[in-house]
């Protein structure tokens, strides 16, 4: 594929359509094989990403791509809400990227769903529709507000968190719309979303891992603390039990993954975490680590007890030291 089409792909936004790709002189023999080759992935019928569009896009940024090609094709007579506002404007989704597109009817016709597209006729009033990159889409507020109400707790959870850290909501402008919407469905399960979120947790893994806290019981923990360290410096934890004497720690991508400052060098940053670890553990602290797949839905209940478990052995074999720790985030 030359440098021309993966322009024009990047300045649809990510995307391009059969139609396109015929007007300039690429046929459909021509298109199945840069599939075959991997050159090309069809996102919906007759449409296509680019390999390194998509290859290197994340679940939100897929939905986002699709949304904006729907977008296009249909139209100014829809807008995008739901997750699909949502991944328009950065926010984090806990949301399978294949999941389909949410676009709201303002041209007065009928609801329904088909092509992996849902067209829902709720009222949308203007002052709830913003542009993003020159495309319709449903406000910020809004748009949280319907992830809030249509998904789970642990979905919701992760957009509201994302909105509130990227300071597009505020947990005050929230809780009001939701006594405003009290009609709609779903309500009640967005404000226990709202009242667990919180703007200081990092990542979707972090939120989920909260999630798992509150599931299993296990008591609050203090988010991004900062402990002073021995020796100087001081350590960022993800987790913090102070009066169980215990850290949380969720190894995710962020640390060992594709976003990992040293991707070449997988050892040295094993090696520096668990220095950072020991540090740690030398100020009387027990320490817990989990990974994705013990969040899980038929492991997270087996790692809550297990960090239970450990805060437990914490508080016995520390909480005697009685140090005071230089907490704060």
């Amino acid at each position: 594929m030359d440098a021309h089409l993966t322009a024009l792909a990047e300045a649809n936004g990510g995307y391009l359509f059969r139609h396109q790709l015929l007007d300039l002189g690429v046929d459909d023999r021509i298109i199945a094989a840069w599939r075959r080759a991997g050159e090309v992935v069809r996102i919906r019928h007759g449409t296509y990403a680019t390999r390194a569009s998509w290859a290197t896009a994340d679940d939100g940024q897929r939905l986002a791509i699709r949304t904006r090609s729907v977008l296009d094709k249909l139209g100014p007579g829809v807008v995008a809400t739901h997750a699909s506002a949502a991944a328009l404007h950065g926010l984090d989704l806990y949301l399978p990227s294949a999941g389909p597109v949410h676009v709201t009817r303002v041209d007065g016709r009928a609801g329904r769903q088909e092509a992996g597209v849902i067209h829902h006729e709720n009222d949308l009033p203007d002052s709830d529709v913003v542009e993003v990159d020159g495309r319709a889409v449903s406000s910020p507020l809004r748009a949280v507000l319907e992830v809030a109400v249509s998904e789970d707790v642990e979905s919701a959870m992760v957009t509201i968190s994302s909105a509130l850290r990227l300071g597009l909501v505020s947990e005050t402008d929230l809780e009001r719309s939701l006594v405003a919407l009290r009609h709609w469905p779903g309500v009640r399960r967005a404000r226990l979303a709202v009242r667990l979120s919180d703007p200081a947790l990092e990542s979707v893994g972090e939120v989920r891992s909260l999630h798992m806290m509150w599931e299993g019981a296990l008591p609050h923990p203090t988010l991004q603390a900062r402990l002073a360290l021995a020796g100087g410096g001081d350590a960022r934890l993800d987790f913090l039990w102070e009066w169980w004497c215990h850290v949380g720690e969720f190894d995710g991508q962020l640390k060992y993954g594709r976003l990992n400052l040293l991707p070449d060098d997988r050892g040295l940053v094993l090696t520096q975490e668990k220095i950072r670890e020991d540090r740690i553990r030398s100020l009387g602290l027990g320490m817990s680590r989990w990974v994705w797949a013990d969040l899980a839905p038929d492991r997270r209940a087996a790692t809550a007890e297990r960090i239970r478990r450990a805060m437990h052995e914490s508080r016995r074999l520390y909480a005697r030291e009685a140090r005071s720790f230089a907490v704060h985030r």
